[in-house]
């Protein structure tokens, strides 16, 4: 069964369960810079010291993509990782920014999303980091992740960006 991990203007990006979604990969993307879209240029127009950065941590290169192109039309920058401990290292480097939300999925190989909160709880120069969880499934150990919105896959961009518009 195929499920989608993301629904944008009728496209389904496919996910399989239990796996996480579409591809491994060792290694990070890159994200694309970001020119402002349309919905974004207001935000852009304020200068980049004004712009808000969001962190994606997804396994899925596909939804990644998706995301990052959605945000960054809203006029966000974004930094992207595959998995909890690559997130993790990127964000105690300097000088990378902190962000100022963090969109996590859950099931990755490696340090899955339950394992890079609570690292990240125990961290203290981003544990106030808000937190976004994206998964494809259940997650019965929600409690472990502490205050946290959960969307569920295929996410809901109209949801997702009033989350994002909440937290930033």
């Amino acid at each position: 069964m195929v499920r989608s991990g993301l629904r944008r203007g009728g496209v389904d990006v496919p996910c399989a369960p239990g796996r996480g979604c579409g591809a491994e990969r060792s290694d990070p993307p890159a994200a694309p810079p970001c020119p402002p879209g349309a919905m974004g240029r207001r935000l852009a127009e304020q200068g980049p010291s004004r712009r808000k950065t969001i962190f994606i941590i997804e396994d899925d290169q596909g939804v990644c993509d998706a995301l990052v192109t959605v945000l960054c039309d809203e006029g966000y920058d974004v930094m992207t990782a595959g998995d909890g401990a690559d997130a993790l290292a990127r964000l105690r480097e300097a000088p990378t920014p902190t962000p100022a939300l963090i969109v996590l999925d859950l099931m990755m190989p490696g340090m899955d999303g339950y394992a890079f909160r609570a690292e990240q709880l125990r961290t203290p120069a981003i544990s106030d980091v808000p937190v976004v969880v994206l998964t494809a499934g259940a997650a019965p150990r929600a409690t472990e992740l502490g205050a946290v919105d959960i969307l569920k896959k295929p996410v809901d961009l109209v949801a997702l960006l009033d989350v994002v518009g909440r937290n930033t």
